[in-house]
């Protein structure tokens, strides 16, 4: 082991007081301390704290040393982000996003935090890190990779040396069934995961909130190839008209959205009335146009503009941050909320999507669910329409579905996030929205009647004892957490800051002398003894930058 690598396994502070593991985490722990595979799939349900498992995983194995790197794969670049942040909660420092042309991360970083696309875009980096220091893979949400398509075979070549690869989902299933890697089918083509935690679990030990959803009938008038077709959602028709019926209800000049939306947002006044002052809500839409114009048309019921975030906006990470932690009523999203993403104060929800996939429903129930420290009592509202195929996955939410594989063929990244079906009308398409109007239908309550007190806190089983080589982390005072999330202490934030600070330190002595940045980068490179910023450790960056500023103060 090399002098930088040891130093960084000592740098890990005690695991924070604050953070006491759940009963079912430390379960999964003892189960994957008595796995003897190369790979450990964990399924519980969204919210329940996969995040905080993967990091315990990852935070005892590098303080026993059986590893001395993480790689964390993740859907988007946001919640790599996010799992950089939280890791910093515990000491280990992961670099988020880092570019494949920078290479493998420098000795000081305990690893990475990079998404599945990365990875397929050039696996030769990661390939090159994992052979140079034994590697944790925690593979987020896996069912972003097939075997079959080209995220699943880059990813399998770029971590094939990995020391274990610990897989964390909440829908451990594909859209198109096709196989994920470092799962284990039988001859059936059934899979199970290792260690598996329902919604019905998470319910009863008050991990998670139960749910409410709130189905909205009503009469929807459309024509489609020039023909005026009128019917509610009671009425069996045809693919091509139930989806046209759907649409018709999501447009967002009906009236079946402003009377959601209305109910919504009153329902959402009520709970903020109450016990959860600061309570947000979600409005979930087709697409960019279509957010737009919920937008538009909520706030004028709520008086107050609520937040667009879309996954084509360079700042949607800092804006989710920013409604996260603030107290504005609603958030207006495409996509960028449905999965992985940590809003505990959501407890309202609008459906107004077309999606209709069991795997994207359940992502987006995922955001409500999620436990915040008070009130005591928590029920969340989540509004949809009464499309009979909705209202079939609203309930069984709490159902666990095991993977059915089926020979169908593959479909590439990227499909399986995508809604099916659109609001707009696409060229070609003879349809047109004319007329709708809504009212309740039936409410479906989850949950609502179970024992919502947890379990005790758990010991460690003398299994996973042995697993970690005896190191097992012990409690830190309250008043020791390290740096939390979003601090701006956390060490790749410190990186980004002295980069983007060396930039600008770089320009001033570029006007100064007419030397080009890149001969000045080149000079201050070899005077701190690093071949490029990119390989340079937090205190490689902090000299250059001193460099720089006293170059400029001597004016030299």
């Amino acid at each position: 082991m090399s002098a930088g690598v040891a130093a960084r396994k000592r740098s890990l502070p005690p695991w924070p007081a604050r953070r006491p593991l759940r009963a079912w985490q430390q379960r999964a722990l003892d189960a994957l301390a008595a796995h003897d595979g190369e790979a450990f799939l964990a399924s519980a349900t969204p919210a329940a704290g996969k995040t905080t498992f993967g990091l315990r995983v990852a935070y005892e194995l590098l303080n026993a040393g059986r590893v001395q790197r993480v790689a964390i794969l993740a859907p988007t670049a946001h919640i790599a982000r996010q799992w950089a942040a939280d890791a910093a909660r515990y000491g280990i420092d992961l670099e988020p996003n880092r570019p494949n042309a920078e290479g493998p991360e420098p000795w000081d970083r305990h690893g990475v935090a990079v998404t599945y696309q990365a990875v397929a875009a050039g696996p030769a980096p990661h390939r090159r890190a994992c052979a140079q220091r034994r590697t944790l893979l925690i593979a987020d949400e896996p069912h972003h990779m097939g075997e079959d398509a080209s995220w699943g075979i880059t990813t399998m070549d770029a971590f094939a040396r990995a020391e274990l690869r610990l897989l964390l989902s909440g829908t451990p299933f594909r859209s198109d069934n096709s196989p994920i890697p470092w799962v284990e089918y039988d001859a059936d083509g059934f899979s199970s995961a290792d260690y598996t935690y329902t919604y019905t679990d998470a319910l009863v030990d008050g991990v998670c909130r139960p749910i409410t959803f709130v189905p909205y009938d009503g009469d929807m008038e459309w024509l489609s190839d020039g023909k005026r077709r009128r019917a509610d959602f009671s009425v069996v028709l045809p693919r091509a008209e139930d989806a046209r019926r759907l649409r018709t209800a999501l447009d967002a000049s009906g009236d079946w959205v402003r009377r959601v939306l209305r109910d919504a947002d009153a329902r959402l006044a009520e709970v903020r009335a109450g016990d959860h002052p600061d309570a947000g809500g979600l409005v979930v839409a087709t697409d960019k146009q279509h957010a737009v114009e919920l937008a538009v048309r909520l706030e004028a019921i709520s008086g107050e503009a609520p937040m667009i975030v879309t996954s084509d906006e360079a700042d949607a990470s800092q804006r989710i941050a920013r409604f996260a932690a603030g107290t504005q009523r609603w958030i207006v999203s495409v996509l960028m909320v449905s999965e992985g993403v940590d809003i505990p104060r959501l407890r309202v929800g609008v459906y107004a999507t077309s999606a209709r996939t069991e795997l994207f429903f359940r992502q987006v129930v995922g955001r409500f669910i999620r436990r915040s420290p008070a009130p005591r009592r928590q029920m969340s509202y989540l509004f949809l329409p009464s499309d009979i195929t909705l209202k079939a996955l609203a309930g069984r939410i709490e159902e666990e579905r095991n993977h059915a594989i089926e020979l169908r063929p593959v479909v590439e990244e990227g499909a399986l996030d995508e809604p099916p079906e659109r609001v707009r009308s696409e060229p070609g398409d003879m349809f047109e929205a004319l007329s709708s109007d809504a009212r309740p239908d039936e409410l479906i309550a989850v949950g609502e009647n179970l024992s919502l007190f947890g379990d005790p806190e758990p010991r460690p089983s003398a299994a996973f004892v042995a697993f970690t080589g005896g190191a097992v982390a012990q409690a830190a005072p309250a008043d020791e957490l390290p740096t939390a999330a979003g601090d701006p202490g956390s060490s790749y934030q410190r990186r980004e800051r002295l980069r983007e600070e060396r930039g600008k330190l770089v320009a001033q002595r570029a006007r100064a002398t007419r030397e080009t940045h890149r001969e000045i980068n080149a000079r201050v490179n070899r005077a701190v003894g690093v071949r490029s910023v990119a390989d340079a450790t937090l205190e490689q960056l902090a000299r250059a930058n001193e460099l720089l500023r006293r170059e400029l103060e001597r004016g030299r």
